[in-house]
Formats: C-alpha cells, structure tokens, sequence
C-alpha cells in the first residue's frame, strides 16, 4: 500500500512540475511579445512583438492625405469665404502607435493566464496623431492670406470704378486661434476641415477718429453714386455706373476727393455733365443713321436715313441734369439713409426730344413698323411683331424718274378723302397716310393690278399705291408715328 501511495505521489509532483515548467516557458515566450487570446483593432496579437504589432496596426490605418482650412481670402469688406487645402505629407503628418501598445503591453500584465484564457482581451486602439510644428508654420505663412497689416479705412478713386472703400479693420483674423484650431483638428482627428469663418476668429479693428470722418464720406459718396438717374430707352434701361457718378464730381487735384461747399453739399463738373450727356446723345440718337434691318423676304438690308429718329433734345436735358445732380449732392444722411425721402430725385428718366420718335430704342426701331419692299412690290404691316397685313403693291414710275424714295420713314398724319395735287395730275384717295413729304401710302381705285413690274413703266408718282380694302384695314390699324421701312431688296445680299 505504501508503495501505491509513492508512487501516485511521484506522478502528481511530475505533473505538477510538468504545468509550473509549461506556465513559466509560455510565460517566458510571451514576455517580449502580446499574450495569449489578446485581440487589437480586429488583429490576432498573440505572440507578435511591438514591432510586428505596430507594422500590423499602420498597415490597416488609413492616415489622411490632407485638411481643408476655410478662412477669408483677404483683408477687408471684399473678403471672401476661400478653401485651403493642407497636404499632409508637407507637415510630415504620422501615425503612432507605439504609446497605446504599451498600455495595452502594461495592463495585460495584470490579468492572469487563466483569466486571459477564459475570456479573450480585446482592445481597439487609437494612435497618436503627430506632425512636424516648424513645417506647419512655414505652410501657414507661404500659403494662408496675410492678415497682419497695418488696420486701415480711407475712400480711394479710380476712374475704372469711382469712389471705392479701402477696409483693412475687418475680417482680422487672430491667428493664436486659428492655429489652434488646425492643430486640434490634427490631432484628435474629429473633422477633416477647419472652418475659420464661422469660428470667431475674425474681428473688427476699431475706427480712429480720422478713420470715422472718413466714413462718414464714404456713406454720403456710396448713396451719390448708387443714385444716379436711369435712362428708359424702351427695348434698354440705362443706368449711370459708379465710375460715371464719381467723374461729374469736382476734385482735389492732389488727393482726388471731392470737394465739398459750406453746406456740406459735394460740387459738380458741369462741363463733365455737358460732355457726358453728347455721348450718350452720340450712341442713343437715330434721326439719319444707318439701320440693319431683317425683312421680310428673309434678307438683311441696309438702310441708310429717312425722316425717322430721335434727336435728343440737348439743352433741355442739360438743364434737368444739372438740377438732379445738385438736389442728388445735397441729400443728407444718417448711417446711410435719407432722412427724407421725399427729398430724392426720382431715378427714370425718359429724355428730352427736339425730333421724337415712335420708339426711342437705339438699336431696333421696334416690332410695330409698315415694311415697303418695292424689289418685291409689297407691303407688310407689323404689330407686335404679328403680320398683321399683307399686301401687292405699286410704287413710283422707275421710267419717268419718280422712284419711291428708300429709307426709314414714318406715318406722320392720316386723312381720309383727300385731294391729291402735283405737277399735271389730281387724284382723290379714300384712305391717305403720308410717309416723308408728298410721298405717303393711299388706295388706287383707278388701278385692277397691283403688284409685279407695272411700277417699272406704269408706277406712280412716287407713292405707294394698295388696293381700297387693304388701305381701308391699314389706316384703321396703324397710328401716327408707325415706323415706314422703304427699300428696294433685289438690289440688297
């Protein structure tokens, strides 16, 4: 029995020593790598070292390539919202794992071998994010806007642009701030952009008392110049830019600013005001001017005078000008607005003719027009830029010199049964509408064709002839001052 006894007592000490020699090698195994039944960021650490580990870790990292930095683009009430783009690679931007291994390293230290091979140690890891400071102030400073000069507020002119602000005291940006901001993004990871317009990091520089005197011109200037009259000229509105205000004003020769009388009212250029109002005369005028017009027949012919146009009345104008823009320099302000409103002038302004017209466009005589082609011997009514009225015609007598006389013309009177008189002729007309002179469009009850080439050798005196009932429908419709278009369109490409 006592023989039983030692030997089962041996076998239980080998075995013993065999589980204490087999815990004390796994022990050894495992004390310069990860334990067994650990488990980082979804990697199986078991027996890898830090080396291997960390290898792992960046390989299924996923380090960005760059931060986005939304800041203004520039100093001053112009600035704009801008984005930055910050390439990571510039700022030796890394991945560290190696301090959060070893925490990992050191608390699975504390946790016995059997209580690790109960239940696995699970750890999901975050790495230090790190960069190099000196090369992210270098990119700041070759990159971001400079935000550092000196704060400044003063009116400046251009005669490209008038009267313009020049504002340095806002949108100044602190950039302590701003960096830390970047910098935060950068290493807690949380954002993939910095948006430096909306996290207060801008602010205003306070106005001097020099700077606030030139504030007070800058409102009075900026309500001059965005006040100027707008000329209707029907098919176009013309309005007077900023630059064209600011040149009617007189100014300091060495400073450019404009002068003030004692009342505080700025003092204007008339000679400017004269000078301005010819060319606008110049391009808006169409009394005796050549005209590209698309006819009927689908031809582009080119018409040169008439008795049609506007001739802009310049005098008058001048006057009504002079007396806008002295009442327009006289307005006072309180943080730029009127203080009576019914003190400013009102802005559209329809000009003064001398020779009006039935539409005062300077480029189109409009979609309601009588088009006479006597290539083709016939006339269209217009209205609206609906044919309204087609009809054969029959125009001078091209044998006896009486050819109808080309160009834009107009209706200007209408009578009905009238007497016509000229050199060896006398014909009464229903429905008379004349055009330039003597020369207007009537019904020719004496002719049974119209149309063709009877105007060669058997055409009038110059006048458009149409049948009675096409007169009749034409002088109902049409009014005085209806633009007359008069060519011949097979001599036209």
């Amino acid at each position: 029995m006592k023989t039983l006894w030692t030997r089962l007592l041996a076998v239980l000490a080998v075995s013993a020593l065999t589980v204490i020699v087999g815990i004390a090698a796994l022990t050894r195994y495992y004390q310069n790598s990860f334990g067994v039944n650990t488990w980082i960021n979804g990697i199986y650490a078991t027996g890898k070292t830090f080396p291997d580990m960390k290898t792992s870790l960046l390989k299924q990292s996923e380090i960005p390539e760059s931060i986005a930095i939304v800041a203004y683009d520039r100093v001053g009430q112009k600035a704009e919202s801008k984005t930055y783009i910050l390439p990571l690679d510039e700022i030796e931007f890394s991945f560290d794992y190696d301090p959060s291994l070893r925490n990992c390293y050191a608390e699975q230290k504390k946790i016995s071998f059997s209580e690790r091979m109960k239940t696995p140690l699970v750890y999901d890891l975050q790495p230090e994010r790190q960069f190099n400071e000196e090369l992210l102030l270098q990119w700041w400073e070759k990159h971001m806007p400079d935000t550092r000069a000196e704060a400044d507020y003063r009116v400046v002119y251009s005669d490209e642009s008038g009267y313009e602000i020049y504002d340095t005291t806002s949108h100044r940006l602190n950039e302590d701030m701003a960096l830390q901001l970047v910098r935060n993004a950068l290493t807690t990871g949380e954002s993939s952009s910095v948006d430096l317009t909306s996290a207060e990091c801008y602010y205003n520089e306070p106005l001097t008392g020099a700077q606030k005197e030139q504030k007070q011109l800058w409102t009075k200037l900026k309500l001059y110049q965005s006040n100027g009259p707008v000329y209707d000229f029907d098919d176009e509105k013309r309005e007077l830019t900023h630059a064209e205000m600011a040149s009617f004003l007189q100014k300091d020769a060495a400073t450019q600013m404009p002068l003030i009388d004692e009342y505080g009212a700025f003092l204007i250029d008339e000679d400017k005001l004269s000078e301005w109002l010819k060319n606008l005369a110049d391009v808006y005028d169409t009394y005796d001017r050549e005209w590209s017009f698309e006819a009927t027949s689908g031809k582009t012919v080119i018409i040169q005078g008439g008795t049609y146009g506007t001739t802009m009345d310049q005098k008058k104008e001048l006057a009504w000008l002079k007396q806008y823009f002295h009442s327009l320099s006289a307005l006072r302000t309180m943080d730029g607005v009127l203080l009576s409103e019914e003190s400013a002038p009102g802005r559209l302004r329809t000009a003064e003719y001398s020779r009006d017209a039935f539409t005062h466009s300077g480029t189109t005589i409009g979609d309601t027009y009588i088009e006479v082609d006597m290539g083709l011997q016939k006339l269209y009514y217009y209205e609206d830029g609906e044919l309204k009225l087609e009809t054969d015609t029959v125009t001078g007598n091209m044998r006896r010199k009486y050819d109808t006389p080309e160009g834009l013309n107009f209706v200007y009177n209408k009578q009905k049964n009238r007497v016509l008189r000229g050199q060896g002729y006398t014909s009464r007309v229903k429905f008379w509408m004349p055009v330039k002179g003597a020369v207007g469009i009537h019904d020719a009850t004496w002719r049974d064709e119209f149309g063709g080439d009877i105007y060669l050798t058997n055409g009038s005196h110059g006048c458009i002839n149409i049948p009675v009932e096409k007169a009749e429908e034409l002088y109902d419709m049409v009014e005085i001052g209806t633009p007359v278009v008069m060519f011949y369109g097979l001599d036209n490409n």
